[in-house]
C-alpha cells in the first residue's frame, strides 16, 4: 500500500487487465472497419470503458494504435520462439519458416502491417515514420549470414539473394489470396509443408541443418528485440 492506504499492486493490476481490454477492443474493430473509421469512443464502448479511461493509458488514438502494434509483433514473437523450442527441428529454415508463417497468417492485424494494408491501417501510415509500420524482417541477408556460419544454411548460397527470395515467398503467401479464386487455393495445411519442403531442398545442408544452433540464434535476436520493445520501438 501507498502512504494513503491504498493498495497501489491491485491498482495496477486493474490498470493493465483494462489496457489489455481496450487493446482487444481496438484490433477487433479496427481490423475490421479500418483505423480512420474507428473512433476512440468506439473503442472505449466495445470495451466497456469511459473514453476518459482510454486517454488514461494513450494521449492520443495514434498511441493507441502504437502501442497495438507493438504488442501483436510482442504476441508473435512468443507464439513463434514457443513453436520453435517444442519442434525438434524448429531452429532449421525450413521449421523457422514454417513456424512463423503459420503464426502470421492467423493475425490479421500483423498480416495488415506486414503488407502495409490501407484499408486496415489508414492514414495512419501516411502520418508517421515509415519505419514504423515496417514489420522487422526476421530473415534478413544478416540473418541468413548467422544461419550459415551455424551450419543451418548452405553456405555456398548468396545471402541476400536467399532473403529476398524467402520475402518474396513469405509476401506471396499473403497476397495470393487477392490474386486467385478460393478454389485455387489450397488449404495451408497442405500448402506450408509443402513450401518449408522446398525451402528445405533449396538452401538447407544436406540434413536439413543444425537446429539447435538455430534456435540459439533465434533466442539472442529475439532477448535483442525485447530490449528495443522496452523501449517501446517497433521494430
Amino acid at each position: 500500500m501507498d502512504g494513503s492506504g491504498r493498495n497501489v499492486e491491485a491498482s495496477s493490476t486493474v490498470n493493465i487487465e483494462r489496457e489489455q481490454r481496450i487493446l482487444d477492443a481496438a484490433t477487433k474493430l479496427i481490423v475490421h472497419y479500418g483505423y480512420d473509421k474507428t473512433t476512440v469512443s468506439d473503442i472505449a464502448r466495445e470495451a466497456g470503458v469511459s473514453k476518459g479511461a482510454v486517454y488514461l493509458h494513450w494521449q492520443s488514438k495514434d498511441d493507441l494504435f502504437t502501442a497495438l502494434l507493438l504488442r501483436e509483433i510482442q504476441l508473435f514473437a512468443v507464439e513463434w520462439m514457443e513453436m520453435i523450442e517444442q519442434d525438434p527441428e524448429g531452429g532449421t529454415l525450413q521449421g523457422m519458416y514454417l513456424h512463423s508463417l503459420t503464426v502470421m497468417l492467423k493475425r490479421p492485424m500483423l498480416k495488415a502491417l506486414m503488407t502495409q494494408d490501407r484499408r486496415i491501417l489508414g492514414d495512419f501510415m501516411r502520418r508517421q515514420d515509415r519505419s514504423l509500420l515496417k514489420r522487422r524482417n526476421i530473415m534478413s541477408a544478416e540473418f541468413i549470414r548467422l544461419m550459415q556460419e551455424a551450419g543451418v544454411v548452405r553456405a555456398d548460397l548468396d545471402a541476400d539473394l536467399a532473403a529476398y527470395l524467402l520475402a518474396c515467398l513469405r509476401l506471396g503467401m499473403i497476397y495470393i489470396e487477392e490474386m486467385l479464386d478460393a478454389d485455387q487455393i489450397p488449404s495451408l495445411e497442405r500448402a506450408v509443408p509443402a513450401l518449408t519442403d522446398f525451402i528445405e531442398r533449396s538452401l538447407a545442408p544436406e540434413g536439413g541443418g543444425n537446429s539447435e544452433a538455430g534456435k540459439r540464434i533465434i533466442r539472442n535476436m529475439l532477448a535483442a528485440l525485447q530490449e528495443r520493445w522496452a523501449q517501446g520501438q517497433i521494430a
